[in-house]
């Protein structure tokens, strides 16, 4: 899709070699579609805002969103987390609505922590992180949950989507999040009876590992 930004946001606390991978893979999905990141380090990928250390919430990474989403000149907005590889055909989709979230799936969480089995496990409701939705929307979203809260807070954890209307699309292989030491939060809700070892595209667990986050690949 043309008329779409992509939005990459970072606290920049993982492994510097392994962002550098994320965006790299990134930058082969999305194309030459325009892309705004904001992180809380200079980083040269797209059109950079450094926000500064601010700190790791959910408030936080919403607030480098909506930074993102102000920038963006596109009617439509993509999400990317630097712990997360896409689908190129994700960045295709086109909103049916401008009123609704759409989020793909299938999504997958890889655990890659200390005392953790190395497993792919499907988080069923996907997540925000890999979402496609009016800018405008958005804006309008994030303008009713600040409301009269800081710009700036590590405490605060909103969920943008909470009691809005969502809608999932399919994409050709799943979307593959990374769970390491190094991130937000170590525990993700998933699907226990999804654990596997190989996926569609990505393969052995081991192997997409070794590709992307090598110094915690550890068994």
């Amino acid at each position: 899709m043309n008329d779409l930004t992509i939005i990459y946001y970072t606290s920049n606390c993982e492994n510097k070699d392994f962002e550098y991978r994320i965006r790299r893979a990134l930058s082969k999905s999305i194309g030459k579609r325009p892309l705004v990141s904001v992180s809380q380090y200079p980083i040269r990928f797209g059109k950079n805002i450094c926000v500064g250390k601010v700190g790791r919430s959910n408030h936080n990474a919403l607030r480098q969103m909506q930074i993102g989403a102000l920038e963006s000149k596109t009617k439509y907005v993509s999400m990317a987390e630097s712990d997360t590889l896409y689908p190129p055909d994700l960045f295709d989709f086109i909103p049916p609505r401008d009123d609704t979230f759409y989020i793909a799936k299938p999504f997958y969480v890889l655990f890659n922590q200390r005392g953790t089995k190395r497993i792919y496990a499907e988080k069923p409701k996907s997540s925000e992180s890999a979402m496609v939705v009016s800018r405008e929307h958005l804006l309008n979203r994030m303008e009713e949950m600040f409301n009269g809260k800081d710009q700036w807070d590590t405490k605060h954890q909103p969920y943008l989507v909470q009691h809005k209307k969502i809608e999932f699309f399919n994409v050709s292989y799943p979307v593959v999040s990374f769970k390491t030491d190094f991130g937000m939060h170590r525990k993700s809700p998933h699907d226990r009876g999804s654990y596997c070892t190989t996926l569609p595209h990505w393969g052995y667990v081991y192997d997409l590992i070794k590709e992307y986050n090598f110094e915690n690949a550890a068994s």
